[in-house]
């Protein structure tokens, strides 16, 4: 697995369909998670973003799945293996804010979070 299946991997492990921000499909249907991709060397961290869908006139499961992502980022970050390496995923700041859509019923969580390429 390379660095980008690896971060692929890990925004799928929530249990919803995780995709790269460019190519979400048209048909996607709500819940789902999107995210954007970039990569630098070792010692250069990047800053990448996520954001979590839900098609609800409530907050409480997107804010469930929120809380969820932030138990397995932890205080101490994420580690998550490639080959040859290892992503650190740490929050961001502000780690989370929620973002109003034009649709009312649509819910949408913004994340931030901080991501170094250890490795090869």
């Amino acid at each position: 697995m390379d660095k980008i299946q690896a971060l692929n991997s890990f925004w799928n492990s929530f249990n919803l369909i995780a995709y790269d921000d460019s190519t979400v499909p048209e048909k996607a249907q709500l819940p789902y998670i999107t995210y954007s991709v970039g990569e630098d060397e070792f010692g250069y961290p990047v800053s990448l973003t996520a954001s979590i869908w839900y098609k609800s006139k409530r907050w409480d499961e997107i804010t469930n799945k929120l809380n969820e992502i932030s138990e397995v980022i932890g205080r101490g970050g994420k580690m998550i293996p490639y080959d040859g390496g290892a992503i650190w995923i740490t929050k961001g700041s502000p780690f989370a804010q929620r973002v109003r859509d034009e649709d009312d019923s649509i819910r949408r969580i913004f994340i931030n979070i901080e991501v170094e390429f250890i490795g090869g």
